[in-house]
């Protein structure tokens, strides 16, 4: 034990011990500047990374709510933070360029069949006359710009919805802290589910027989089941989560689903097109 007074760098607070009690800066020694500590730590880093990630993933997987209320009880050491989780799972997302999750093409926001005309049309012919170029061409740079936007854009997922669950479940005296944690863990599950596993799945599928490429393509089936699986997902979490009894759980799970699968992807798609043209 280091009984010696040292004046911490940072903050200029008093101390003895290796950690300064005020703002939690370590003192260094000659040891922590050797490279066999330096190699000591990426060690460390790799293998706490391996435990922490995958049992925080195998616990959101196995039961769904358990880590965001571990989280919020304060036990905390053993996972992978919620933030952290979510960042990777974006990055391990945006490293697979072919998983187009919910961007979409410049032509669906023009498209008669959906209801994105009302804004798009306007901003997309202001955008062709002050560029004096066609709509193809304001296509072309909307699909090249948009897929790393839309998959940067995902982080707003996790304020909106901590927003919907902090107002069905605003009965439980939950602070937003809380909210958020949840809210952490169900866009995880998400962005992995949706947006990693299951398209893994399907390209490996696909490679291994080609005949089957048209059953993730064109089979609405297929996605119907996935959609269940995710509401089933929610409705645990907020079970394990909140315990309240099964019929208001329901209620506000189906709620909640419908919101975050509809009114979210609606607000999220125009967020992504309006940054997108601003980068046009």
């Amino acid at each position: 034990m280091d009984s010696s007074e040292h004046i911490c760098k940072n903050c200029g607070h008093a101390f003895t011990g290796k950690f300064c009690n005020q703002c939690g800066e370590k003192v260094y020694s000659d040891h922590d500047k050797s490279i066999s500590h330096l190699f000591h730590e990426v060690f460390h880093f790799f293998t706490h990374f391996d435990g922490a990630f995958f049992l925080t993933l195998k616990t959101i997987i196995k039961k769904p709510g358990k880590y965001a209320l571990d989280f919020c009880n304060g036990l905390r050491r053993r996972y992978f933070k919620p933030i952290p989780l979510f960042l990777l799972l974006v990055i391990l997302y945006l490293l697979f360029p072919a998983f187009q999750g919910l961007n979409m093409k410049a032509q669906t926001y023009v498209n008669e069949e959906y209801n994105y005309r009302w804004y798009s049309v306007p901003v997309v012919k202001s955008k062709m006359e002050k560029k004096a170029v066609k709509y193809e061409v304001i296509a072309k740079l909307y699909d090249e710009k948009s897929p790393k936007i839309a998959k940067l854009c995902l982080l707003l997922l996790i304020p909106m919805s901590a927003l919907i669950t902090s107002l069905l479940f605003y009965s439980s005296k939950r602070l937003f802290f809380d909210h958020f944690i949840l809210s952490a863990e169900i866009c995880s599950f998400y962005i992995f589910f949706i947006f990693l596993f299951f398209p893994a799945i399907a390209s490996i599928t696909v490679f291994i027989s080609p005949n089957l490429e048209r059953v993730f393509r064109d089979d609405s089936w297929l996605w119907i089941v996935v959609l269940i699986l995710v509401a089933t997902f929610i409705l645990l979490a907020f079970k394990r989560f909140f315990g309240q009894k099964w019929s208001w759980t329901t209620l506000k799970a189906i709620l909640f689903f419908a919101i975050f699968t509809e009114g979210l992807k609606y607000l999220y798609a125009m967020i992504v097109f309006y940054f997108t043209m601003l980068f046009i």
